[in-house]
């Protein structure tokens, strides 16, 4: 069930993507300025969350891989375009830093107020 993280319904799902996303951008064109950025923040946002660990403030404010997923990887296509939505959840997920409650449950619709 996907709901406001994407498929990241749990710390299990997070970690399980956060690894998936960082192979990929390795495999990616090692020179390429942007996925040496991406992989930057995955390996940060790694460390940050490993063993339990949950991210301060400063830290989840810091990670923009969503935005760099927009801004340089939105027209793409195929596995890129994989990339870039597993970097939105991923980013929105490391910002928000739920409980595994609230990922589970959290829609589009607990953010935006209808008319």
């Amino acid at each position: 069930m996907a709901g406001v993280y994407g498929e990241i319904n749990s710390r299990a799902d997070y970690h399980r993507l956060l690894r998936q996303a960082a192979q990929v951008a390795v495999s990616r064109n090692p020179s390429d300025m942007t996925m040496q950025r991406i992989r930057k923040q995955l390996d940060a946002m790694r460390l940050w969350s490993d063993n339990d660990r949950e991210p301060t403030e400063n830290e989840r404010r810091s990670i923009d891989v969503g935005v760099i997923a927009a801004l340089e990887l939105d027209a793409a296509t195929g596995d890129a375009k994989e990339l870039a939505n597993t970097l939105y959840a991923l980013n929105n997920y490391f910002e928000d830093w739920p409980t595994d409650e609230e990922a589970a449950r959290l829609r589009d619709d607990d953010f935006f107020e209808s008319d």
